[in-house]
Parts: structure tokens; C-alpha cells; sequence
């Protein structure tokens, strides 16, 4: 999916102008003159592709409100912070909700550029991790109670003669579990198991 600019400012002549610029890039952007309208439009968050650029003060709901909020709505879109009054506390309350950048008008072009192509990079990123994390969600579902139970034991360290007394099977057989739940990851080595552990307590 192409990625877009959601660009939100009530200043009309802003919004023309960046668009403008942005389209110079070969970038599409959506401009919307407040928050309300904006939600309104783009009632479904989490399926955005982009990066938004977000007004601090406007009339209604403010741009910091919406920031303050963001994740909890289902978005993933990195937030650019635009503002004519910016303040050190503003920055870090901006930066606490999750900012990606933070801006102060006039924005030099040129870094505009810039920050909005890292946004895009970042998402980019982002989406891969959610995929890969999926992936694993699946792969992990076809593991039996046991196959669960040897892969948290070899995560502790445990050795098969360790496994087997803990579970009380024989050798052979926590070695099978071993190399069943190897083969329904689609790995081939503890190192592998490790990073898979890893992304499972991500994932969670």
C-alpha cells in the first residue's frame, strides 16, 4: 500500500503549501483542517500508511490531545509535531505520548523532507515487525502443551536429562518434543529458538 501524509493544521495556507512542497517528492497528502474532521474521515486508524502531521493548537480538539491518545485509537502512523509556539515543556509532553518529531513553524523545507521520509521508513519498519509477529503467533498456535512446556524449559537453560526428570519422560522422548517443536518453527538451531522467545515476549 502507498503511503500518504495525513496532514492536519486549521491554517489554510499551510496546508497548501506543504502539500505542495510534499508533491514535489511524489508524495500524496491528505490535508484536514481540524482533528474533528479528520477522525471523521479516517474513522479507522490502524489501517493508515504514512505519517501525520499534526497541528499542536487549533480550535476544538487540540493536536496534543489527539497525540495524547494515538496509540490507545490503534494507530502506528509516526506523528510530526508542527507548531508557531513552541515550549520545552510542550516538546516533552509531545515526545512523552510517542511524537516521532517535533517541528516549530516556519519548517525549513528541506528538513521537512527529511523527517517526513525517516516517518516513512520508520512505519515501514514498524509493519514488517507486525507481520514477522503474526507469523510467529501462528507458528506458535501449532505447538502442543508439551512442546510449550520443553521450549520454556530449554529457554531456562535446562538440559534434556533436566527436562526429563522435571517432566517426568524419558530422554528420548523430550528430545523428539524438542526436534517437533524445531521443525513447527521452521528453525534450526538454539539461537534461533532464543530469538523467536524473544519476539514471543514482544508479541505479548
Amino acid at each position: 500500500m502507498e503511503q500518504s501524509i495525513y496532514l492536519i493544521d486549521d491554517d489554510e495556507a499551510i496546508r497548501l503549501s506543504i502539500t505542495a512542497l510534499l508533491a514535489t517528492m511524489g508524495w500524496e497528502t491528505q490535508a484536514y483542517e481540524s482533528v474533528q474532521s479528520f477522525l471523521v474521515s479516517e474513522p479507522e486508524l490502524q489501517h493508515l500508511n504514512g505519517c501525520l502531521l499534526l497541528d499542536i493548537r487549533m480550535p476544538g480538539k487540540s493536536g496534543i490531545t489527539l497525540l495524547e491518545s494515538w496509540e490507545q485509537m490503534g494507530s502506528t502512523l509516526p506523528a510530526i509535531i508542527m507548531t508557531g509556539h513552541g515550549s520545552i515543556d510542550l516538546c516533552r509532553r509531545a515526545f512523552k505520548n510517542g511524537a516521532f518529531e517535533f517541528l516549530t513553524k516556519p519548517i525549513d523545507a528541506d528538513l521537512l523532507i527529511e523527517t517526513v521520509g525517516a516517518a516513512f521508513e520508520q512505519q515501514k519498519i514498524s509493519q514488517q515487525q507486525r507481520s514477522g509477529q503474526a507469523d510467529l503467533r501462528e507458528k506458535l498456535a501449532t505447538l502442543s502443551a508439551r512442546e510449550q512446556q520443553v521450549m520454556t524449559l530449554i529457554m531456562q537453560g535446562k538440559s534434556n536429562k533436566e527436562m526429563a526428570r522435571e517432566l517426568s519422560l524419558s530422554p528420548r522422548t523430550v528430545e523428539a518434543h524438542r526436534a517437533s517443536l524445531f521443525a513447527r518453527l521452521e528453525i534450526n538451531s538454539l539461537a534461533k529458538l532464543i530469538k523467536i522467545y524473544g519476539g514471543l515476549k514482544e508479541a505479548t
